[in-house]
């Protein structure tokens, strides 16, 4: 099997592989936020290239090597420990960490998930593919009124049985979301996969990016807002973000405060709570003191750009979430999950006031 039967270009992006639509404000500055504003006009125009954000759990790493010989891993063993037999990984798991009641049970389902994926690995494949299990026969595919039901970890996955997705996963042991492929064990520069059919089977249903069926409507009136206020406050703004010494990365500063800010459940308070969480964060006391000192429009101008850009994004998102999709997903009780991905752009729209990583 040729690697590059399920693989795509691979794209290149500044910060994380796929950031935050608003990221690119504190990123970017002005021509972020237009950056911003031109991916929502597109979104609302056609969202072809929006796929499902799978919460998969736990991660792992399975194929083959040259001589064909089958190996599987988790995030912890890649490049370390290749485990090439259900034994050695159950192993691996067990003398791991700190002795946790859990392990027991998880190296018993993994030990499970292994002897699958080698029954059901083509024996002509070469590399490794690394993605995130979504259900296995410990954690099994239920049946319910609302359709066939999965939970790999925060989100409740519901997939409509009469659709074709519905028909493979019922006749399925096991489920895995997949993102990239690796060339050899170990290797940390993975390539993006674009077709997951030659290493899918009966047993193992195997899925790439799932695309999104609706289309939704974006507020252009309120895309224009954030173009206006762009223009007009583009100087202040990137002046505001431009190094100086002692201060050279006021992005990075701004990122981690509206990452924390969302862990805290404040993202109602972000135009206004800066100063405050700079004061209780890591920042030194020597940028604090620079930050405070400086003209602090062109912040007010940043963080307006990025709530706006983040509202009309949460928009987007129930709108696909109420869309009656055949795949639909639930949290808490409430519908919604970790949100979608545009791939096009690589960028993350994920809902934040209601979503934070573990």
């Amino acid at each position: 099997m040729r690697a590059n039967q399920f693989l795509t270009e691979a794209t290149t992006s500044k910060g994380r592989e796929y950031n935050h639509l608003e990221d690119l404000v504190t990123f970017e500055g002005s021509r972020g936020a237009l950056k911003a504003a031109e991916i929502l006009t597109r979104l609302g125009q056609d969202s072809k290239d929006v796929s499902i954000k799978w919460d998969g759990n736990p991660t792992i790493f399975w194929g083959r090597e040259p001589d064909g010989t089958f190996v599987m891993t988790g995030k912890n063993g890649w490049g370390k420990n290749k485990t090439t037999s259900s034994g050695e990984l159950q192993d691996f798991i067990m003398n791991t960490g700190k002795g946790e009641d859990w392990r027991k049970d998880f190296a018993g389902e993994m030990s499970g998930v292994f002897e699958i994926l080698e029954a059901n690995t083509p024996a002509d494949m070469k590399g490794y593919v690394y993605g995130d299990l979504l259900y296995t026969p410990r954690k099994p595919v239920t049946s319910s009124q609302s359709g066939l039901q999965f939970t790999p970890n925060k989100v409740t996955y519901t997939v409509d049985p009469a659709s074709a997705l519905g028909k493979r996963i019922a006749g399925s042991t096991l489920g895995v979301v997949v993102h990239t492929y690796h060339d050899a064990f170990g290797d940390k520069t993975g390539t993006p996969i674009k077709d997951t059919k030659s290493i899918n089977s009966n047993a193992v249903v195997v899925l790439g990016q799932t695309y999104v069926t609706h289309q939704p409507k974006v507020d252009t009136s309120a895309v224009q807002d954030i173009v206006s206020t762009a223009n007009a406050n583009a100087q202040i703004i990137d002046n505001w973000l431009k190094p100086e010494q002692g201060l050279s990365r006021k992005d990075a500063i701004l990122y981690n405060y509206v990452n924390q800010m969302t862990k805290q459940g404040k993202l109602d308070q972000l135009r206004t709570g800066f100063y405050d969480w700079l004061k209780t964060s890591k920042v030194s006391q020597g940028q604090q003191a620079k930050l405070m000192a400086g003209d602090d429009k062109g912040l007010n101008a940043i963080l307006d750009l990025v709530v706006k850009t983040q509202n009309i994004k949460n928009n987007l998102i129930d709108q696909l979430d109420n869309s009656g999709a055949d795949v639909t997903a639930s949290t808490g009780g409430e519908r919604g999950g970790e949100g979608y991905v545009a791939t096009r752009d690589k960028i993350k729209l994920v809902p934040r006031h209601r979503w934070t990583p573990n």
